[in-house]
């Protein structure tokens, strides 16, 4: 299926195979998502970050995102249409399930992230703001929410299998994922900069 050349930009490409699992998997870096019909693994590491893990159970088809930030800047700023900021990211991956065969009315969906896991940055609050963001978009569009997991200060692994809709969820509570934190800080630095210038859940 083809895809334009915005999302393709956007669309998660670090495929591999998880041992552990043993599963065909895909990893979703921030700003990505992934969709598929497959019976695969889609795989992200979360900090203040959001994933909408978001699927159709009629159609077997679903997908996930991993967004910054709510918005971009005003509504003629390019970057309000990037898949750091999750009114993009929800539209990319809405758009790409209806056109794998997933329907708007049969979606459903389950949250993870907004953990304020920079110490230095919990004044902030940007993982309230996601949740805050989230929560009132999946209302309006009229998508229910079967599982979330999101706030506190620790870092989540988020592993989702679109087929059946499950997820598995660890939070990283005995340390801080200091790589995570390091990417977090440098994506930041890089919105900003361009900003001025321009079901049940298992646990494992």
């Amino acid at each position: 299926m083809a895809i334009s050349a915005e999302a393709q930009e956007h669309f998660a490409t670090h495929k591999f195979f998880d041992s552990r699992f043993k599963s065909a998997a895909v990893k979703v870096l921030p700003g990505e998502y992934y969709a598929t019909k497959d019976d695969l693994m889609i795989t992200t590491l979360l900090g203040s970050c959001i994933a909408v893990c978001l699927y159709d159970p009629k159609h077997k088809v679903g997908g996930m995102n991993h967004f910054l930030l709510p918005e971009g800047g005003d509504g003629g700023d390019l970057l309000s249409t990037s898949g750091r900021y999750g009114v993009y990211a929800m539209e990319l991956l809405i758009n790409h399930i209806v056109k794998l065969g997933g329907a708007r009315k049969h979606l459903r969906a389950k949250v993870f992230g907004g953990g304020n896991v920079i110490k230095s940055m919990t004044h902030s609050k940007v993982g309230d703001q996601n949740v805050t963001f989230i929560m009132g978009f999946l209302k309006n569009e009229g998508i229910p929410i079967d599982a979330e997991d999101v706030l506190d200060i620790y870092p989540r692994k988020v592993n989702f299998f679109p087929f059946s809709g499950r997820v598995m969820m660890k939070k990283l509570t005995s340390h801080y994922d200091h790589e995570l934190i390091d990417k977090e800080i440098k994506l930041r630095k890089v919105v900003t900069q361009h900003k001025t210038e321009s079901g049940d859940v298992d646990l494992f």
